[in-house]
């Protein structure tokens, strides 16, 4: 939740694992109160894990206007089996 409105910086890391073998794609989304951010998606490349470790980490670093108590979310797309091993989010206000 955000404590005062004002310009943030937002940096996250997601990192996630195909929960079978075969072709892995893994996206990452932000949203505020609930409604995704379409400018903000970070589509990772389509991996054919057939013969490496299946595991993807997305990195993004966006300038967001937020207003006192709105409630910032990082969500993982994917139309595969994706468990999410690792999330780090970062939020500093720069204005």
């Amino acid at each position: 939740m955000i404590n005062e409105s004002g310009i943030y910086q937002i940096s996250y890391q997601l990192t996630g694992v195909g929960d079978e073998i075969g072709r892995f794609n893994f996206n990452a989304i932000l949203s505020v109160n609930g409604t995704p951010l379409n400018d903000t998606l970070n589509e990772g490349p389509v991996i054919n894990a057939s013969n490496f470790n299946n595991r993807q980490t997305l990195t993004a670093t966006v300038i967001l206007r937020l207003n006192a108590d709105d409630v910032l979310q990082l969500n993982g797309l994917s139309q595969e089996n994706i468990t999410y091993t690792n999330a780090r989010i970062d939020i500093e206000k720069i204005g």
